[in-house]
């Protein structure tokens, strides 16, 4: 039982290690975030692309509390100004 115990934990602490090595290109899809594509207002929110081609032209958007706080009632104010 002990071996058994210790051999499980040694190939978890292996599996572990062997994650990090792999980098980022496991992550399918990965978006960089641009400074120039974030969202206005009072808030943490970054657009995937240019938002010139969104169908919804989004003005502001302001949290409360920004940032968001676990287990606190997040308040999103958000104004659009244009629907295409």
């Amino acid at each position: 039982m002990q071996l058994t115990t210790l051999l499980i934990a040694g190939l978890s602490a292996v599996s572990v290690s062997a994650v990090p090595s792999m980098g980022a290109s496991w992550i399918p899809n990965q978006v960089t975030v641009k400074e120039e594509y974030k969202v206005p207002g009072d808030n943490p929110l970054y657009f995937c692309a240019d938002p010139a081609d969104y169908i919804l032209q989004i003005d502001k958007v302001d949290l409360d509390p920004n940032p968001p706080k676990p287990y606190v009632c997040l308040l999103v104010l958000c104004r659009i100004v244009n629907i295409a």
